[in-house]
């Protein structure tokens, strides 16, 4: 209650200084306006233009860079066109593959080392939404996750140097009836040189993520776990022979985490922006029943994530 209060007040400060400055220089104008008419319409000129393009990117940031093309935005971001590179080379060069952050092209194996840190910096993402009481309950009311996430050591990303895919995964937290999956679980956190990650922090920033083997577990409702061949780079044309047997992902969710609609905007080619010419392909599975799960991503030339839209396989019907 007490920040709400002090927002609240912020706010109305910020309110205040501005509404004071707006005076002030509304009296300059109006005291120039008297002395010299004339410099007073260029003055006011000026004044629209500015009004204009400030307008103008607001409308942008608010129709475009929010939802639902947010993440796609985000994602453009990471790879943006140089001050002094043409729009038609930028756009040629990022249909080749190139990576103008980096200034050169990736291998598919370079990729996913990219692919595989852009991957938990996104469990990352998901994780600030619990941490920050961001997620919706199933009446759609904002859940209060946070005090689960701090009770339980939760909410946070473990990279483990294991040489486990997920068949020997599934095998090693299998228990018996009336033990806790939980507690197999604990002992792969716990294993000697774990990395646990809550925040962008520095250490996740300066983690080259250049391990050939490791395990990734994602903690908050429940355990996602990734094995060592969790995760596979795919071309264009690698993925458009699977593409059929998936579902595109970019509607608002009920429930969880990412409840924002997220789209690519339409009638655009976004092997252009660099977007589209590799993906990573993720299958991993739940602790709690086992169930394996199938998504790809977009990936740009840089190997950084589009957090959503992604695939999700169709269920197979036997």
């Amino acid at each position: 209650m007490l920040v709400i209060i002090l927002i609240f007040i912020g706010i109305v400060l910020i309110g205040l200084i501005l509404l004071f400055c707006l005076a002030c220089v509304m009296d300059k104008v109006w005291a120039v306006a008297k002395v010299n008419p004339k410099k007073t319409k260029y003055i006011i000129s000026i004044l629209f233009i500015i009004l204009i393009i400030t307008g103008g990117f607001g409308i942008k940031k608010l129709f475009y860079e929010r939802s639902p093309y947010h993440f796609w935005y985000d994602i453009l971001k990471k790879n943006s066109i140089p001050f002094n590179i043409s729009q038609e080379e930028f756009e040629k060069k990022n249909r080749e593959g190139y990576c103008w952050r980096d200034r050169r092209y990736y291998t598919k194996k370079e990729l996913w080392h990219k692919a595989m840190k852009s991957l938990t910096e996104r469990m990352i993402f998901e994780n600030s939404l619990f941490w920050n009481d961001d997620v919706l309950d199933d009446n759609r009311m904002k859940s209060w996750t946070s005090g689960d996430c701090k009770r339980w050591n939760s909410c946070r990303v473990w990279r483990i140097p294991l040489n486990l895919n997920n068949q020997e995964l599934k095998k090693h937290i299998e228990v018996e009836e009336g033990e806790n999956y939980m507690e197999k679980i604990e002992e792969l956190i716990n294993t000697d040189k774990a990395q646990s990650y809550v925040t962008l922090d520095q250490n996740f920033i300066n983690d080259d993520f250049k391990l050939e083997n490791f395990i990734l577990i994602q903690n908050n409702s429940g355990a996602e776990i990734y094995g060592n061949n969790c995760c596979s780079i795919l071309s264009k044309s690698e993925w458009s022979i699977i593409s059929k047997n998936y579902i595109l992902n970019s509607t608002k969710s009920d429930i969880g985490t990412f409840v924002e609609e997220a789209k690519i905007p339409e009638k655009i080619n976004i092997n252009s922006w660099g977007v589209g010419n590799f993906y990573l392909s993720t299958n991993y599975f739940n602790a709690g029943d086992k169930e394996t799960l199938n998504n790809v991503f977009y990936l740009n030339n840089c190997g950084d994530v589009l957090y959503k839209p992604f695939y999700f396989e169709k269920i197979k019907f036997i």
